[in-house]
């Protein structure tokens, strides 16, 4: 009985303890998950945005739950499996997908074609035929496919995309440098697909500096990052701390003059510059003027 009327909206968040590594508290918590979690009818939708024409506003658009409904899923993992390759993990939202169908991914005018349909459970992958709403399913070698992708099967869909997530910066960085050069070419290949399975992971090189620089969450972060790297893909790179390029600016006002005169025959050289620069504000966000 809620006494309190601010408290009528207010949601109840269940805590289940367990352990992982011994077991402990799992069959509690698969209790809570099946007794207490709200099916795909009872949930509330995720944002969806859509813009009715093509050069109007984006509006809130909200998914129906309905496996007769079209098509729309999205795109929330992506992870490269040793054996069977690119997997896509997708959450269906409303309608069904089947294997064998032809979809439309984001607003692309070309359609790709469903091949693999399979749920994960551990290690172990279930193939499907179809999958209706609420199911969380994998789909198998389609290299189309990258994180936060929108999935349908109408061109009325088009622009429907998910809210932007906040995803968090990738702030500590490492300069990287590989001990056996002849990797280079593996080395682009191989951190593309571990881009593509972190959007928090950032590769980049720093001009000033001459450095290659990876970027992440963390030193832990990283140096799970690159342990991976090793497994994977059997390359092995030297870290340091990134190199700081200073950079000089203008700091007061100052005026200049040049004459250029050279008569060589003929019709001559000659040019003259006035040359004043000044520094702008600090807080000016449009860069050289």
């Amino acid at each position: 009985c809620i006494r309190d009327r601010a408290l009528e909206d207010a949601h109840l968040v269940p805590i289940v303890f367990c352990s992982a590594k011994t077991g402990a508290g799992i069959a509690d918590l698969l209790h809570v998950m099946t007794a207490l979690c709200p099916s795909p009818v009872e949930v509330i939708p995720p944002e969806f945005t859509h813009r009715t024409t093509a050069e109007g506003p984006e509006v809130e658009w909200r998914t129906t739950p309905d496996p007769a409904g079209k098509l729309l899923a999205h795109v929330f993992k992506v992870a490269i499996d040793p054996f069977v390759g690119k997997l896509a993990y997708v959450r269906i939202h409303q309608g069904t997908l089947r294997t064998k169908t032809d979809v439309i991914v984001n607003d692309q005018k070309k359609p790709i074609k469903i091949g693999h349909l399979v749920r994960v459970q551990g290690k172990h992958q279930e193939e499907l035929h179809e999958a209706g709403p609420g199911e969380i399913i994998a789909l198998a070698k389609l290299d189309e496919l990258k994180f936060n992708d929108v999935i349908h099967d109408s061109h009325e869909l088009d622009s429907v995309h998910l809210a932007p997530l906040a995803m968090p910066r990738p702030m500590f960085g490492l300069a990287i440098e590989l001990k056996n050069h002849a990797d280079e070419t593996k080395f682009a290949g191989a951190m593309h697909k571990m881009m593509e399975e972190d959007p928090c992971l950032k590769v980049e090189r720093i001009a000033a500096t001459k450095q290659t620089v990876l970027r992440g969450l963390g030193e832990l972060y990283l140096r799970v990052t690159l342990e991976k790297l090793k497994l994977r893909s059997n390359i092995e790179v030297i870290t340091s701390t990134p190199k700081v390029a200073y950079k000089e600016t203008i700091t007061a006002k100052a005026d200049g003059h040049h004459r250029h005169k050279k008569q060589t025959g003929g019709a001559g050289q000659f040019g003259e510059v006035y040359l004043r620069v000044e520094p702008l504000p600090t807080d000016h966000a449009e860069g050289f003027e």
